[in-house]
């Protein structure tokens, strides 16, 4: 984990209140992966005083004709507060503060070869990543996503194009209707390995959905941070292992790990 000084290239609006802001930061892109995620700094001053975790979105080379590692990183946020207004307000040229990357990534099996992943809302983020890791290894992926509105849907030209993309409203006003967990039928016996990323009331019903064979199922918590370092104990969710930090222990665990 590095903390720096990194430029931001671009930040333009993709959805309803949703962000995605491009940054040049050469010194921690080569070595994100995917569920990982980053601390940034919401302005230089003292109010908001703590930092906001954001996941990655993919990483880049600046210079796309290069075989050189990944020099830049894309995150997608939604403003919800404060801090993100801030965040969405910072223009290219601008220097964001920044740690990273953090926590336990992803694991996809060597003999995975169809991978299901299930986000909610900004619980996408980190499964676009691990969809373009995975789709550059000849991997089959579907991603189901559910989104509160059509207004809130991300764009799929934010995915890697060999990607199935689903998605699903709780208003039915795009795509299936109703939440995303409802919309998983098709596939219960279809997936080498299962991951997932959302609010924990989604992830409680991903705990029941009745899959075929006895899959794993690697999940992405969302949770409040003070400093993301293992130091706070802000974000400590109880496990079957005891009390484990989202930010250092996860943010990725096997849902067989969470006492729900």
């Amino acid at each position: 984990m590095k903390q720096l000084l990194a430029e931001v290239k671009a930040n333009y609006l993709v959805a309803e209140h949703t962000y995605v802001m491009e940054i040049h930061a050469p010194e921690i892109a080569p070595h994100v992966r995917p569920g990982q995620f980053l601390h940034l700094r919401c302005t230089d001053q003292y109010d908001p005083l703590l930092r906001r975790p954001l996941s990655v979105l993919r990483t880049r080379r600046s210079n796309s004709a290069t075989t050189l590692a990944p020099d830049e990183l894309d995150i997608l946020y939604e403003v919800v507060g404060q801090g993100t207004d801030l965040l969405s307000r910072i223009a290219p040229g601008e220097m964001v503060d920044m740690l990273g990357p953090i926590g336990r990534a992803f694991e996809v099996r060597p003999r995975s070869q169809r991978l299901l992943m299930v986000g909610g809302g900004v619980g996408v983020v980190p499964l676009i990543a691990l969809s373009e890791e995975a789709v550059e290894k000849n991997r089959d992926v579907t991603i189901v996503a559910g989104y509160r509105n059509a207004e809130r849907v991300y764009p799929s030209n934010l995915l890697p194009a060999q990607v199935d993309y689903i998605v699903s409203t709780d208003d039915g006003s795009a795509g299936r209707s109703g939440f995303v967990t409802d919309n998983l039928n098709d596939f219960l016996d279809w997936p080498d390995q299962v991951f997932a990323c959302g609010p924990v009331p989604m992830l409680k019903a991903m705990k029941r959905v009745e899959f075929t064979a006895d899959l794993e199922i690697q999940i992405a918590m969302e949770e409040r941070m003070g400093c993301a370092m293992g130091v706070c104990l802000g974000c400590v969710i109880g496990t079957r292992g005891g009390p484990q930090r989202v930010c250092r222990d996860g943010p990725v665990f096997d849902i067989k790990e969470m006492l729900w």
